[in-house]
């Protein structure tokens, strides 16, 4: 049980690190006059992901495995920040995933 909590916790303190981060990097591409709404998206999934685990459901995970892929692949157009931040949030998912087999 204490191990769910410290997954569950790790899972939550990742989403909104990266909602933070995501609304910062939208601010600044809005402040340079191009308009990228990928980090828009995720941070609303982000915000959701974060909602789900706080309640402890199992879909918070998967939308985390589906963000961080996104946030991986994104790499040919954003920069390797993303691809690193995405894979953190992957390994978390994962491991919240899991918890509920």
């Amino acid at each position: 049980m204490k191990e769910k909590q410290k997954i569950q916790k790790n899972l939550k303190n990742d989403m909104i690190v990266l909602f933070v981060l995501e609304l910062l990097l939208f601010g600044y591409t809005l402040s340079k006059g191009n308009f990228n709404f990928m980090p828009l998206i995720y941070a609303v999934f982000l915000l959701l992901a974060y909602f789900q685990a706080n309640k402890g459901e199992k879909i918070a995970g998967i939308i985390g495995i589906i963000v961080a892929i996104l946030m991986m692949l994104s790499i040919v157009f954003f920069d390797l920040i993303d691809f690193l931040l995405g894979l953190f949030v992957l390994i978390h998912s994962l491991k919240y995933y899991k918890i509920f087999k």
